[in-house]
């Protein structure tokens, strides 16, 4: 009998919604409380492994980082299609967790800079390759929605817990310890993905976004209403980057205490786990009775504005702190969902994947942004004393880009269907 070699390799067995959710979640939970131990305090872990790092750097590496762990994956997509899920899930992880313990093992800032890339990439290209598992392995839409929701109740359970563990490990002589445990989380779920992930899955032309081209950001500013949505998701995810990065640098300049420093972070992700779904409910009466998605859009940046106004006006007390942190809690769940229903509402006109392609610049711009802006104009101004004026400017902007946009009027668009959407990856941390 002739080689097999012409014979085609068995197609991967069917999977059940729970042999699927139980390695994605676990993966959710473990890689993003690898996340959530880095990311609160990366302005800090930077000034002790670069102690002469001024607020250039620090903002640079915000930004770089939030850049590639958002962005990334916009650009790799061509490379991720012909790699099989079994190796691009756990290889994004085992990537990233290298990336983090290379960290602290170079006194050249540039290198610094250099692995946290890498550990954004390998957290990119993990997303984006668990979205695309669930979407191969699942077909019913009721079953792809199951695992979605045990991914955002994992994320909120990693954003409440990582800080904890974070701000107790970077105290004291030797902050660097906090990283090799991130990397063994990291590889953990390397090992557990690898164990539960068939062979032989591999994402097709269909199941992931195209690479980034220009003709993407000219479709962006062509059409007015997506221009108008997409300058409305930066100018909110500018705001919401400030909450890593200004407020990481805030609350360490006013307390020493490692449990009051984590508790800021865990209240916002408990506030989201209890009160998003009556904030969703709530907003989905608002669009079933004619209110666009760029309404509640700006309730969000009207909220965030209030947050950063209580920091301009309270000054340096916890008080004003956990008061700005429940406003900013309130704004993230009217913002973050709504972004994708607004963008998901061009899906009548547009692929859902060109669509969604739209979102993630937008959200990446403006998020990116942020976090240099929180990390170096923020830094400046707090050693001159100046913090307050910073907020109080962060605040104005948000309220002035509300103000224009709300009294900004687009032609009409089609009334607001039910998206068929493509799941988004759950934006860190806290996307209801």
């Amino acid at each position: 009998m002739p080689p097999s070699a012409a014979v085609p390799p068995p197609a991967p067995a069917a999977r059940t919604k729970n042999q699927v959710a139980v390695p994605v979640v676990l993966d959710y939970l473990l890689s993003y409380l690898g996340f959530y131990c880095v990311l609160p305090v990366l302005p800090t872990l930077l000034t002790r492994i670069h102690p002469g790092a001024g607020p250039l750097l620090i903002g640079t590496s915000l930004f770089v980082f939030t850049f590639t762990y958002k962005g990334a994956s916009l650009f790799c997509a061509s490379l991720l299609q012909r790699l099989s899920i079994r190796v691009a899930l756990p290889g994004g992880l085992l990537v990233a967790g290298a990336g983090f313990l290379l960290l602290p093992l170079s006194a050249n800032p540039v290198v610094f800079l250099a692995f946290l890339v890498l550990s954004g990439i390998g957290i990119s290209v993990n997303g984006i390759t668990a979205r695309m598992y669930v979407a191969i392995a699942l077909s019913e839409p009721k079953a792809r929605n199951y695992v979605y929701s045990g991914i955002q109740v994992a994320v909120n359970v990693s954003a409440a817990i990582g800080p904890i563990v974070a701000n107790f490990l970077v105290r004291g002589a030797h902050p660097t310890r906090l990283l090799p445990l991130v990397a063994a989380i990291y590889w953990i779920s390397a090992a557990v993905i690898t164990l539960c992930v068939p062979s032989g899955m591999r994402p097709g032309a269909q199941d992931a976004r195209k690479p980034l081209r220009l003709g993407l950001l000219k479709a962006m500013a062509a059409d007015p209403q997506v221009r108008r949505v997409s300058l409305v998701t930066v100018v909110g995810s500018f705001l919401y980057g400030q909450f890593f990065s200004a407020f990481s640098i805030h609350i360490t300049r006013l307390t020493e205490s490692a449990a009051v420093r984590a508790s800021f972070y865990t209240f916002n992700a408990v506030l989201i786990v209890a009160l998003q779904m009556a904030v969703s409910a709530y907003t989905n009466r608002g669009l079933e009775r004619g209110r666009g998605p760029v309404h509640f859009l700006l309730v969000g940046i009207v909220a965030f504005t209030g947050s950063l106004a209580v920091l301009a006006a309270g000054g340096s007390t916890l008080a004003a702190a956990y008061a700005a942190v429940a406003l900013f809690s309130l704004a993230e769940m009217f913002f973050t969902p709504m972004v994708s229903t607004a963008f998901a509402d061009f899906g009548n006109d547009r692929p859902m994947v060109e669509v969604f392609n739209f979102r993630q610049v937008a959200s990446t711009a403006g998020e990116s942004l942020g976090g240099f802006a929180g990390g170096a104009l923020f830094l400046q101004a707090a050693q001159h004393h100046l913090g307050p004026a910073y907020w109080a400017g962060v605040s104005l902007f948000g309220l002035l880009s509300a103000a224009f946009f709300g009294l900004r009027r687009t032609p009409s668009a089609p009334p607001l269907q039910a998206p068929a959407a493509e799941p988004a990856t759950p934006e860190p941390a806290h996307a209801g």
